[in-house]
C-alpha cells in the first residue's frame, strides 16, 4: 500500500481504497466517516493526490504539498461550509480537470447546513465533469442522510492503543510518556501525538487538572480557572494560526496574503473551540477516573500519572456521583456547534459538576 504507507490502523479502509486507485474507477463520491484524528483527511489527501495524478509521480507529489489546481481542499468559514463555497464547488466540478485525470474535492460532510447540502446534492449525484468528491465527517449520524446515500461510506475506526504506543515510542518517547498520551488520545494518532509534543497541549491539561480538583472557593476564584483554562484555549489558537501561516509561505512560496491571514484565523478559532472542547472532555476524563479510583481499580485510569490527587478528591469528597459529573460534560459540549459562549459552557458546566459533585457527597 505505498499511497498508503506510515498510516496507521483501518487497513479494510485502506485495502477498499488501494483497489479502488489500482482499478481506475472511483465512485463519484466518498463519505470517509470515524473519530478526529484517526488518518480520514490525511488518507483523503493522499487519496485524491492519487487521482488527480493519473499516476505521475511528479503531479501526485504536487498535489501532496497543496499545488496542484485539480485537488481542492475546502475549510469551512468559521464553524460551517457555506452555501456560497458550495456554489462555487459545483461550478468547478462541472468544468473539465485544469491538467489532471479527474478532479477531486475534499469536505467538511458534518460542516454543511441543510441549505448547504441542498445545493450539493445534485452535483454529488452526477458530477458533469468527472469529479470525485470525497467528503469528512465524524459520524455517519452528523451528516444528512440526503448526502449520506449518495456516497459510498468508508469507516474509520480508533487506532488500538498498541499501535498508538509504539508509534509514539518510535518517534523517541519514552514508554510511559507513550502510555500516557495514547490513553489520553482515545484511539485518537492526532490528538496522541498532541499531548506528547505540543506545549500547549500540555498547559491546557494542566489548567484542566486546576479546575476539575478545585471545588472549593468563591465564585470569582472558579472564574479565574475558567479563564486560566481559555486563556490556555487562546495559545492553542495562536499556535495553530502561526502553523498555517508558515504552511502556506512553503507551499505558495510568498508571504500570505489577506486570503490567506483570515483563513489562518479561521483555523485558529476553530482550533480554540477544539481545544474547549478537549478541555470538557479532559475533564470528563478526570472524573471517570475518580469513579474508577473510588471502584478500588486504580491501575485503569487514563491520566496515570495523577492518580495521587484524584484518590485525595475522592477521599475529600466520599460516595460522590463521579460518573454523573462526568456525564455532564459529554452532555454539554455538543453546545460548542450552536455558537455557544465557550466561556458560559466552560462557568455553567464547572458549577453543575461542582453542585452534583458535592450534593452526593455526604463528607462534603
Amino acid at each position: 500500500m505505498e499511497t498508503f504507507s506510515g498510516i496507521l490502523g483501518n487497513r479494510p479502509a485502506l485495502r477498499l481504497l488501494e483497489n479502488t486507485l489500482a482499478s481506475g474507477e472511483p465512485s463519484h463520491a466518498y463519505l470517509f466517516y470515524g473519530p478526529s484524528g484517526v488518518g480520514k483527511s490525511t488518507v483523503a489527501r493522499r487519496f485524491g493526490a492519487a487521482l488527480v495524478s493519473g499516476g505521475g509521480a511528479h503531479a501526485e507529489t504536487r498535489a501532496l504539498r497543496g499545488v496542484h489546481p485539480d485537488l481542492s481542499e475546502v475549510e469551512p468559514e468559521g464553524r460551517f461550509t457555506t452555501i456560497d463555497q458550495v456554489r462555487e464547488i459545483v461550478r468547478q466540478a462541472a468544468s473539465r480537470p485544469f491538467e489532471g485525470a479527474r478532479r477531486v474535492f475534499v469536505l467538511q460532510a458534518d460542516t454543511l447546513n441543510v441549505q448547504a447540502a441542498n445545493a450539493l446534492l445534485k452535483t454529488l449525484e452526477e458530477p458533469e465533469g468527472g469529479a470525485v468528491f470525497v467528503l469528512l465527517a465524524a459520524s455517519r449520524e452528523g451528516v444528512l442522510p440526503t448526502v449520506v446515500s449518495r456516497a459510498q461510506t468508508v469507516r474509520f475506526a480508533p487506532i488500538p492503543l498498541k499501535q498508538v504506543v509504539s508509534f509514539l515510542i518510535e518517534r523517541g518517547h519514552s514508554e510511559e510518556e507513550a502510555r500516557l498520551a495514547g490513553a489520553l488520545g482515545r484511539g485518537s494518532v492526532g490528538l496522541a501525538l498532541r499531548y506528547a509534543e505540543e506545549e500547549e497541549f500540555k498547559e491546557l491539561r494542566k489548567a484542566v487538572f486546576k479546575a476539575g480538583l478545585f471545588l472549593d472557593g468563591s465564585f470569582e476564584d472558579r472564574h479565574g480557572v475558567v479563564e486560566d483554562i481559555m486563556g490556555k484555549a487562546e495559545a492553542v489558537e495562536a499556535a495553530r494560526e502561526r502553523v498555517y501561516l508558515l504552511a502556506s509561505s512553503e507551499v505558495e512560496g510568498a508571504e500570505p496574503d489577506r486570503r490567506v491571514k483570515e483563513s489562518a484565523k479561521r483555523a485558529g478559532r476553530a482550533a480554540r473551540d477544539e481545544a474547549v472542547g478537549e478541555a470538557l472532555e479532559l475533564l470528563a476524563f478526570l472524573y471517570r477516573d475518580a469513579a474508577v479510583v473510588a471502584a478500588g481499580v486504580p491501575e485503569i485510569a487514563a491520566n496515570a500519572d495523577r492518580v495521587v490527587e484524584i484518590r485525595a478528591l475522592v477521599e475529600k469528597h466520599p460516595g460522590a456521583d463521579w460518573t454523573g459529573a462526568a456525564r455532564v460534560f459529554g452532555e454539554e459540549r455538543d453546545k460548542l456547534t450552536y455558537n455557544v459562549s465557550p466561556e458560559a459552557i466552560l462557568e455553567v458546566t464547572l458549577s453543575q459538576t461542582r453542585r452534583k459533585i458535592l450534593e452526593t457527597s455526604p463528607g462534603s
